[in-house]
């Protein structure tokens, strides 16, 4: 085997332990959520989430929702209907088009969602502030970079 493939080979390993963290840590910050969603919130990570994309996409329609998150057609309707019935989003026809659907955050779902993104800062902060300076500083540059690697492949 030859130095360049050993290189290669190890790369991969590192590569491959690196992404088994990515989706640990983020299994394990969902389940610490979800742990706290008993006794601070009812919303659901979903829920939350999907609040976050439609006050970022600013009113997207209902099928960019289906497709971002890579639900069914009727899959996104039940959940966007949980949403309208609790009123933290409002469906509204689009002017130029009556067959699609336009969502919009209401002032009740701003709300939760910035009491959601306030607990979620929160709980980041503390795991966080375990990390030294270097640490923030390398985690800050390393974010970036892949950040930016991913918005210049998804523009392609």
């Amino acid at each position: 085997m030859s130095s360049n493939s050993k290189i290669t080979n190890n790369n991969d390993k590192i590569i491959n332990y690196i992404i088994s963290l990515i989706f640990k840590t983020n299994r394990l910050i969902h389940k610490r959520l979800r742990k706290e969603k008993r006794h601070l919130d009812p919303f659901s990570v979903l829920r939350f989430e999907v609040l976050r994309y439609i006050t970022e996409k600013k009113n997207p329609l209902m099928k960019e929702v289906a497709d971002y998150f890579c639900i069914t057609p009727p899959s996104v309707t039940s959940l966007i209907d949980s949403l309208v019935k609790s009123g933290v989003v409002k469906r509204i026809y689009d002017k130029n088009d009556r067959r699609a659907i336009r969502l919009f955050i209401t002032l009740k779902g701003k709300k939760e969602l910035e009491k959601g993104i306030n607990k979620i800062n929160n709980n980041m902060k503390k795991v966080l502030k375990q990390l030294n300076a270097k640490e923030l500083k390398n985690l800050i540059k390393i974010l970036e970079k892949l950040s930016k690697n991913y918005e210049n492949h998804n523009q392609k």
